[in-house]
């Protein structure tokens, strides 16, 4: 009984404790879902605060973005499974102009559960607050990279404990940077560190660093100034975790220091674009069993390496050993590669130079590799099939050898993917296949210039639907171009034909391109005048036309082509004027019109031309760079410039401004106003008929790198203002009228005699005529000068007045005096004066009466 009872009130007290517990579970979940609501109504309030700053003063980034109150699908912004926010991700918002952000920190610490947050390229200075950052608890990542930062905020990350991964890149100014980077010491659990971009030198990096962050998976240095110094490469062997290590672009000397072979984690290592010499022993790498991708191009290493050395690296994918001293040998001693490449670069490493300079046999066996270049390696013999026929090729780059024979493309594989093909500068000899776009129909670059190729264009090669780049320049091709590669072509955005022999008689048109923005037809043997069709090329940038047999007037229409920015005519048949539309023309770079027919005076408005008043930059061709590690094509232009004729590419023709109008029959004086071409650096006048002086605004040029006035019939000095030139290193005036004491001063002491001769009266150094007066002026320049200054004076104007007077007095009263027949004569004449004076009064007066 006692049992019975004892059962049934257990069991009525356990229901009532599930009943409490129930109860208990909904009060925590109520007082739960109301804490997270309120939370989560702040953050959206906080998102808000922080978006307003992003835009302060006046911007309206992420306005029409960020509305509603689900705020977990805005852009940028991700919740973890409670709808908190995770993830802030806003790199490059704030928009341009709107100066310096200062952002509040206390704004992020509504965000508790925060663990990613990207605010790079913001242009973030200083921040409010910064110490309310350590309240990010739970930040395992965040990307800062190309902001002005101070020190401060890099002082106040110590705080975050749970950061994993901290970008850094591009912070700058560094004087303020550099300093607090001992802070960092304090992350034990960084896995991740990019202090890329930095100008860090080898005293820079605190000790600690590479001692206390021993977590370090990958460590990013690149572009900055380490020379290597022994602590340095000693602390970063140290990191046996170490998986990724660029130290890209430094100034690291010497030898690659032993330890590194000790990095068996490692999987990424980038030496490359450093100062690194000597050999590079084998078992460097060979132990390096992790590595997937090795780059160590463009240092100076050099002596005999087997490429055998990375038989046994089975993980390896991409290998960079270009622009060394190396001799590389793929074909001895016998062996087989382990690993299935993706990336191969072997350009200018004296490539099998011991071995008959032929192909790597070895990559007959990738199944896998997408980028081979074997560039400038003196390779002979025909073009392999088998590597052409490859079906995983994405770019293939045999530039710069001695290949000969045709292009051997074959009908029975599979179709290729191939979307990039170099094989210029060879001994490549035939005629362009007509089938290679049955071969390649996703060819988008293709560069088979300076062989041998003859015959003409194929109508097919008008048919590749997907070309962007085509470069036939000199070859032997002749014929006409088809009509279907000139008009009608959606795709194609560079066309070089320079270099062969069409020789039509007239220029035939090109149209509907809507993407040609580089038309290339120097030296092909066009007659005949330009035609409007061009006009047809709406985003046409580069017109190269130049020695052709073109004639008649320069057209005043290239105004129509808002993008045109360089026009080459030089060395044609041209005639007439210069046409003042050109000054319209506001993105002009380069204009060349030299060794033509030119006649007239040059137009005084050519300084309202922007680009040349204002330094811009030539936007290269949409096609530069398909790959990060490989630049396929680059624009080229010939320009002659400092006396010399070469060919502009890269970074140097992006900024490059040129005016050449010499070897015509221009007249006149020189416009003032070019002087005010203050973004212009090159300008050539010579071989004209020009006179007058050399204008003194010419001293403002302050971008001008090369001045040529030479064989002209200019007179006067040379403006001693213009020593202010501090850029010019090529100047000619020889072969004028001018005179006086040569500037010698600045950049002017490196010209020699050459640029002045054929100027008799020009004294001074460099040449060996002195200047005799106290003021380095040729004495005739003197003589003229005293003459001027005297007929200038006040003494002189009043004593010609006294002296006119006293000659003109006595020329008439001393005959009066001395003689008396003369006085007779000369009051009978004054007499007969009067006489005559009067009656004619006289009978004025009575014809005045009887009209009236």
């Amino acid at each position: 009984m006692e049992f019975t009872k004892f059962v049934q009130k257990w069991q009525l007290y356990s229901a009532h404790r599930a009943v409490l517990s129930c109860i208990f579970w909904l009060i925590l979940w109520h007082l739960f879902t109301s804490s997270n609501g309120a939370t989560k109504e702040e953050e959206r309030v906080a998102l808000l605060q922080l978006r307003d700053s992003l835009n302060r003063p006046n911007g309206s980034a992420l306005v029409n973005e960020w509305v509603g109150n689900d705020y977990c699908d805005w852009d940028g912004i991700r919740c973890d499974r409670n709808l908190l926010v995770h993830n802030i991700v806003l790199p490059s918002i704030r928009q341009l102009g709107l100066g310096i952000w200062y952002p509040n920190a206390t704004l992020l610490s509504h965000f508790e559960n925060l663990e990613y947050l990207y605010l790079s390229d913001n242009n973030i200075g200083s921040w409010i607050m910064p110490e309310a950052l350590c309240r990010m608890s739970n930040l395992k990542v965040l990307a800062l990279s190309s902001n002005p930062l101070n020190g401060d905020i890099i002082s106040q990350i110590r705080c975050l404990q749970s950061l994993e991964e901290l970008y850094l890149s591009s912070i700058y100014p560094n004087h303020a940077f550099v300093p607090a980077l001992s802070a960092l010491c304090e992350l034990k659990n960084l896995r991740v560190l990019d202090l890329s971009n930095n100008s860090i030198n080898d005293e820079n990096i605190p000790a600690c660093l590479l001692r206390n962050l021993s977590s370090l998976e990958a460590l990013y240095l690149s572009q900055n100034h380490l020379t290597n110094s022994p602590r340095i490469l000693a602390g970063i062997c140290r990191l046996q975790k170490l998986k990724a290590l660029s130290l890209y672009r430094n100034l690291i000397q010497g030898g690659i220091h032993p330890c590194l072979s000790k990095m068996t984690s490692l999987v990424y290592l980038d030496l490359s674009f450093n100062l690194f010499l000597g050999n590079l022993p084998s078992f460097t790498f060979s132990n390096l069993t992790s590595l997937e991708t090795l780059y160590i191009s463009d240092n100076k290493f050099d002596g005999t390496l087997s490429f055998a050395t990375f038989a046994n690296l089975s993980n390896l994918q991409q290998i960079d050993l270009s622009n060394n001293d190396l001799m590389v040998n793929t074909e001895s001693p016998s062996w087989f590669p382990s690993f299935q490449l993706m990336f191969l670069n072997l350009r200018n490493c004296h490539l099998n130079n011991d071995q008959g300079r032929v192909v790597p046999s070895f990559i007959s066996h990738q199944t896998s590799i997408e980028v081979v270049s074997l560039d400038y390696n003196a390779l002979q013999g025909v073009l392999p099939s088998w590597l052409l026929n490859n079906t995983t090729l994405f770019l293939l780059s045999l530039r710069g050898n001695s290949f000969s024979g045709g292009i051997p493309l074959s009908s029975g594989f599979a179709t290729s993917w191939l979307q990039v093909l170099d094989i210029s500068d060879n001994r490549l000899s035939g005629q362009l296949s007509s089938t290679i776009g049955n071969s390649f129909p996703e060819l988008r670059y293709l560069n088979t210039s300076s062989n041998a190729f003859k015959g003409e264009i194929p109508s097919s090669y008008g048919n590749l639907t997907n070309l962007i780049v085509l470069d036939l320049s000199n070859n032997f091709l002749q014929g006409k171009i088809p009509i279907n590669l000139r008009q009608n072509h959606s795709s194609l955005a560079h066309l070089i034909l320079s270099g062969n022999n069409f020789h039509e008689e007239t220029m035939p048109s090109f149209s509907n391109m809507s993407n040609l923005a580089y038309l290339h037809l120097q030296n092909v043997g066009f007659g005949g005048s330009l035609t409007r069709s061009l006009v047809n090329l709406p985003i046409l940038k580069a017109l190269d036309i130049s020695r052709n047999n073109l004639s008649g007037f320069i057209p005043d229409w290239f105004h129509a082509f808002p993008n045109l920015a360089i026009i080459l005519l030089s060395r044609n048949q041209f005639h007439g004027t210069i046409p003042k539309s050109l000054c319209q023309m506001q993105k002009l770079h380069v204009l060349d019109l030299s060794a033509n027919s030119l006649s007239g005076v040059i137009p005084s408005c050519f300084n309202n031309i922007t680009s040349w008043n204002k330094e811009s930059e030539l936007l290269p061709p949409s096609l530069m760079s398909i790959l990060f590690r490989y630049t396929i094509d680059r624009l080229k232009v010939p320009l002659t410039t400092k006396g010399n004729s070469r060919v502009y590419e890269g970074t140097p023709l992006s900024f490059m401004t040129d005016l050449d109008l010499s070897t015509n029959q221009l007249t006149g004086y020189i416009p003032p106003q070019l002087g005010e071409l203050s973004a212009l650096h090159s300008l050539n006048l010579s071989f004209n008929i020009l006179t007058g002086h050399i204008p003194k605004s010419f001293s403002i040029m302050e971008k001008l790198e090369s001045l040529d006035l030479s064989h002209n019939n200019l007179v006067g000095s040379i403006p001693p203002e213009i020593v202010q030139l501090h850029f010019i290193s090529t100047f000619n005036v020889s072969f004028n009228n001018l005179s006086g004491s040569i500037p010698f001063q600045n950049n002017f002491r490196t010209f020699d005699e050459s640029s002045y001769r054929g100027n008799k009266g020009l004294c001074g150094l460099p040449l060996h005529t002195a200047c005799t007066s106290p003021n380095n002026k040729p004495p005739q320049q003197d003589e003229e000068e005293e003459r001027a200054g005297i007929a200038e004076s006040d003494f002189f104007f009043f004593s010609c007045i006294a002296v006119s007077y006293v000659v003109g007095f006595w020329a008439v009263i001393l005959p009066l005096v001395v003689s008396k027949n003369w006085r007779r004569k000369h009051y009978a004449a004054l007499d007969s004066c009067i006489y005559i004076c009067c009656n004619k009064f006289s009978g004025f007066l009575t014809r005045i009466k009887d009209f009236c």
